[in-house]
């Protein structure tokens, strides 16, 4: 299937030649990211976060070290005729993802009560819909996209979930929503005869992407990817932007003993 890419093109420049400033006046900003793998998946995660993926590289799911935070991403193809034997999970699209929300708020919070949606769906980046939610512990966002098959009782969906821990702040909730953005797949999935692709994973290495939907900043999800000139990725709150930097306008963070003004987007797509 699709693959996701997040790839904004700008320029950059080192503060090396910039006139000496006070590094308290202007403080090093943005969480720092670094890629890691399984075999067929990758993310760009913070320090201290594990992520594991099925054999099939069709799911991913990443946690947070102290367990309060989440993201993950997957494809499922639904047969409707199974939601008599196998239950929700085979449901509508709605039903069925709010299956899974509650399996990951269960297994991931301690959370069986369920969860509840919180606003309706509405388009997203012009291609997906994003929907959020909530249970007793925990709140999240869903975006997903689905697809049809020759069989008109069966669907295809794609989706991508963020989770936090009703203690996390507001200020750092976006953390596990950049993460589940960066999640790539190749899924090793084959798909029925009738349908044109046997192979809906990405030919590029883990780290990559090959579609355009999604970008490193999004206004409606409030943070930004940058990177440093050494390729050191780091995530970005929108208060974190300074209008009046040292270099003009942007994002910063200390690099040695110097501020520098990052490049936006991830270094390390393709």
């Amino acid at each position: 299937m699709k693959n996701f890419v997040l790839c904004v093109i700008v320029f950059a420049f080192a503060l090396t030649n910039a006139p000496a400033i006070s590094l308290a006046a202007l403080p090093s900003r943005g969480v720092a990211l670094s890629v890691k793998q399984t075999d067929y998946c990758s993310a760009l995660v913070p320090g201290g976060w594990n992520i594991s993926s099925n054999a099939q590289g069709s799911a991913l799911d990443a946690d947070s070290g102290d367990r309060t935070m989440y993201a993950g991403w997957g494809v499922l193809q639904v047969n409707r005729r199974m939601q008599q034997f196998y239950g929700s999970l085979y449901g509508d699209p709605q039903t069925s993802m709010q299956t899974l929300a509650n399996t990951i708020v269960r297994a991931k919070f301690g959370d069986s009560n369920g969860i509840r949606y919180t606003s309706a769906p509405r388009p997203f980046l012009k291609y997906f819909l994003l929907r959020t939610f909530a249970s007793q512990q925990a709140n999240g966002v869903m975006f997903y996209h689905l697809y049809p098959v020759a069989d008109p009782n069966s669907y295809i969906e794609s989706f991508y979930m963020a989770v936090n821990s009703n203690s996390v702040p507001q200020s750092r909730r976006s953390i596990a929503q950049a993460v589940a953005v960066s999640i790539r797949c190749r899924t090793q999935l084959v798909y029925h005869a009738t349908d044109s692709s046997s192979d809906r994973g990405s030919s590029k290495p883990n780290g990559c992407g090959g579609e355009g939907n999604l970008r490193g900043y999004n206004k409606e999800l409030g943070w930004q990817y940058a990177h440093t000139s050494g390729g050191t990725n780091k995530l970005f709150d929108l208060s974190d932007w300074r209008e009046n930097g040292p270099q003009g306008a942007g994002y910063y963070a200390t690099v040695g003993n110097s501020l520098e003004k990052l490049e936006l987007g991830r270094s390390d797509d393709c």
